[in-house]
């Protein structure tokens, strides 16, 4: 098989690296490659940095993984050119401004033999928005109806993209009322059903014979975690694993020119992305987070530093999308014009040791990151040199991604650098909706700006697609000009596959990888 490369572009908007929340692991699951099994069935042995905190879809990413293991699905899904398409709904249709008609799909069970109806739908939304309201972040349900296959619900405004978010795998269907453990046994519709999770570790999938798609091809499936880059190029090397995904860059020579390999991958929308609190009295002066914002090599940082592996962003959004920051004005890397800035602005260095200070006070911030996307704390480490030519004094923070999680949780931070996907719906209401609107439930530092909330207000209940993408570039050069945002770059999304297995074609979104259709020849 030859190796394939998917080109950045709108049918490649958001592949990536591993999202803001995903979760991570410090520990290596092991297990042999594929085996012939019992029944003429076949095991394939994934292998991944990272992993959910548990089974359960409902709390924070973990419905990622889910969808991803084929545990679980969504009433539409996103094809190869992130164009959202029915799955176990057959149509969604709008009756009127705020009211969509879903008729799901016939023959569809649960991996328990229930049969999934609309009400089971409902069941399933409201678990989920009561634990994790991102769910309604993205849907606006005010209200919900059922009739046999039929599902009727209700918007608290209009939602434009409304079938897009559909395609959240937060939104994927499980039996709430199947009364097992959803950290270990969620009740989905996938192809496969959970065998096994063993947390930061390992999870273990067979096949669910009753599947409505058909019998999947692959008996069962083994998912490892490796959180060290060369230590999973080295077990796909070995036979260990027959898939390896987000292969490091500095890995990737190893089987690019290998006919035992197959090399697939995509340019995605996947950013790394610094968090700002608000709630700090240095980040509040917009000098200063301007200033942080110059003290950015981009272009280096994604041609050296994470060798060819992401590309730099001048907005917010990826550059090669239709609604991306190319056109915007951004910040060029200047630590020299970064430092007069600030000292423009009343800062001064009175003790002579190269940091500003202010009202008696020096400037210093910690930045936290976290080390399973290997390229965030070398980042980190060239900003802190950059911003200490600048007069800044940046205290580098590494931690464990379930710290990371926490801090967001509490806010206890002042800078935060995270991977997390921009545009996985391929719209861009997604990321504005949950991070930069004021109170979304992924803004994290408590940005907060009231023309930017009023355009995405606009860009919610917008139909017109280039209508959409105007009011998304209006706010990132909003949110530019406020410097309440730093998206360094965007990340490509490579997969290193045995040559001899098919039905695994990476995916535009970070959603799928395990279907029915995976095989070994």
């Amino acid at each position: 098989m030859v190796k394939k490369i998917l080109p950045a572009g709108m049918a490649v908007l958001v592949a990536a690296g591993a999202l803001a929340g995903c979760g991570t692991s410090e520990t290596q699951g092991t297990a042999s490659g594929a085996q012939n099994a019992s029944a003429g069935g076949t095991s394939l042995v994934f292998a991944d940095t990272q992993a959910p905190t548990s089974l359960d879809p409902t709390v924070s990413w973990n419905s990622w993984y889910t969808s991803r293991y084929g545990i679980t699905e969504t009433l539409y899904k996103l094809n190869m050119d992130l164009t959202p398409e029915p799955w176990l709904a057959e149509s969604a249709e709008a009756v009127d401004g705020t009211t969509w008609r879903i008729t799901l799909r016939d023959g569809v069970t649960f991996h328990n033999g229930k049969a999934l109806d609309a009400q089971a739908v409902i069941d399933s939304w409201n678990y989920t928005i009561e634990r994790n309201p991102r769910l309604n972040d993205l849907l606006f349900i005010d209200s919900m109806s059922a009739d046999g296959l039929v599902l009727t619900v209700t918007t608290t405004k209009e939602v434009p993209a409304f079938t897009a978010a559909l395609c959240e795998p937060l939104g994927g269907i499980i039996d709430v009322n199947a009364g097992t453990d959803l950290a270990t046994q969620p009740v989905g519709t996938g192809p496969f059903i959970p065998e096994s999770y063993e947390v930061k570790k390992q999870c273990v999938v067979r096949r669910y014979e009753n599947y409505w798609g058909g019998l999947p091809k692959l008996e069962s499936a083994t998912f490892n975690i490796i959180a060290d880059g060369s230590a999973l190029a080295m077990a796909q090397q070995s036979g260990e694993s027959n898939v390896s995904l987000t292969i490091p860059s500095n890995q990737l020579s190893l089987f690019e020119n290998d006919p035992q390999y197959v090399v697939d991958g995509a340019t995605g929308s996947r950013g790394q992305v610094v968090f700002l609190n608000f709630q700090n009295e240095w980040l509040q002066d917009v000098q200063v987070r301007k200033a942080l914002s110059m003290c950015i090599d981009k272009e280096n940082y994604a041609s050296a530093i994470n060798q060819d592996a992401s590309d730099p962003a001048t907005g917010l959004y990826p550059d090669f999308a239709p609604y991306g920051g190319a056109d915007l004005q951004g910040y060029t890397f200047d630590t020299a014009a970064a430092r007069q800035l600030l000292v423009d602005a009343g800062y001064t260095d009175t003790d002579g040791d190269g940091i500003l200070e202010k009202d008696g006070r020096a400037l210093e911030l910690t930045l936290y990151t976290y080390p399973t996307k290997s390229e965030l704390p070398l980042f980190g480490e060239a900003w802190v040199d950059a911003a200490r030519e600048a007069g800044i004094s940046l205290n580098l923070q590494t931690e464990a991604y379930d710290a990371i999680i926490e801090r967001q949780r509490t806010k206890d931070f002042d800078l935060m650098l995270v991977s997390f996907t921009m545009c996985p719906t391929g719209d861009p209401q997604y990321f504005a909706d949950i991070a930069f609107k004021t109170g979304g439930s992924s803004n994290y530092g408590g940005y907060s700006n009231a023309q930017v909330d009023a355009l995405i207000e606009q860009l919610d209940s917008e139909f017109d697609t280039q209508t959409r993408y105007d009011l998304a570039k209006q706010i990132q050069q909003l949110i530019l000009d406020d410097a309440g945002f730093i998206v360094i770059g965007h990340a490509k999304f490579t997969n290193v596959l045995d040559a001899n297995i098919t039905g695994c074609e990476t995916n535009p979104s970070e959603y799928y990888l395990l279907t029915a259709e995976t095989a070994v020849e």
